[in-house]
């Protein structure tokens, strides 16, 4: 047995150690431990996601929950690819008087929309997205703004989806569909009838994707726009302008719908030139085209002024 004294002196060094660490007895605690804090950073490198999260959540109990504990709880859930979880923390985590600027959380963000976005999951992909752009708007989101403008086309908020092909356009970016994405641009102007922007996308996508399996549509849907448009300069009296887009639809031969609308516009324009024999010609042309359709209205009105231009031929010296 030990002396008295020397069970004396180790009784009293215990005694004295006991005070600086209240968890001694509890299971896996020692004078060594980790706090719970400092246990889930640890986790969280081993790649423990759950462990981490368990223990950064003791954390907040124990101490309360701080700054760093929102930014590292966001980590977790990112690393979980939980964006509803993560958003929540990352929310509160922006909102606390102390928090500092994080670009890693943006970084963060764009992960679980790469992540989520490859397990098909699109909707949760546009929400970290959008989430990005609210933190940094000028943060560029590289060929991902076409993956949001064709989002918001198949939704048919064609606004938004305008806003987002514009974005991405102008990057030098490798991205397969680039012609599908300018096709739907150019569809977003046209849906909303800003026929002007829409013709002059078509008419890009003609230009640079001659190959494109989108070339017969977009040539139809620019002739789509013509018309308006020939309309609109007409009305402002600006012949040559509205000229140039009857052309186009007359010589492309579609669309087919507008086609004898655009032989009568055309002969009301050179009319109004003082061309009479060049505007009989398109006269005669909505005629053809409605030879089986007599009663139509604007076959009676091709009559009416091809027999109006004969007469004043007969009486003119």
């Amino acid at each position: 047995m030990l002396p008295e004294r020397v069970m004396k002196r180790f009784f009293f060094i215990l005694l004295w150690a006991l005070p600086l660490c209240p968890a001694l007895f509890l299971p896996g605690c020692n004078s060594f431990s980790q706090s719970y804090e400092e246990r889930g950073d640890r986790y969280f490198r081993d790649g423990h996601y759950d462990d981490s999260l368990a223990e950064y959540l003791m954390a907040r109990k124990t101490q309360g929950m701080t700054t760093r504990l929102l930014r590292k709880i966001g980590k977790v859930y990112v690393m979980k690819e939980d964006f509803l979880q993560a958003k929540s923390y990352y929310d509160r985590y922006f909102g606390a008087t102390d928090a500092e600027p994080d670009p890693g959380v943006l970084l963060d963000y764009f992960q679980i929309a790469v992540k989520r976005g490859e397990a098909g999951d699109v909707g949760t992909m546009v929400q970290a997205l959008e989430e990005i752009l609210q933190i940094d708007p000028s943060y560029s989101l590289g060929r991902y703004f076409f993956d949001l403008g064709e989002f918001y086309f198949q939704q048919s908020n064609f606004s938004k989806a305008i806003f987002y092909f514009l974005r991405g356009l102008p990057l030098e970016v490798e991205v397969e569909n680039k012609d599908l994405y300018l096709f739907h641009l150019a569809q977003s102007y046209e849906k909303i009838e800003d026929y002007f922007n829409a013709y002059l996308y078509f008419d890009q996508l003609l230009v640079l994707y001659p190959e494109s399996s989108m070339k017969e549509q977009a040539t139809w849907h620019r002739g789509n726009c013509c018309f308006p448009l020939a309309r609109q300069a007409h009305e402002a009296e600006d012949y040559e302008q509205a000229l140039f887009y009857l052309d186009l639809i007359i010589n492309e031969g579609q669309p087919q719908h507008y086609l004898d609308d655009a032989y009568f516009l055309k002969g009301e324009i050179l009319l109004a030139l003082n061309r009479p024999g060049e505007a009989k010609v398109s006269y005669l042309q909505v005629l053809k085209l409605n030879r089986y359709y007599y009663q139509e209205k604007i076959a009676e009105q091709a009559r009416a002024r091809v027999h109006e231009i004969e007469l004043r031929t007969r009486i003119s010296p």
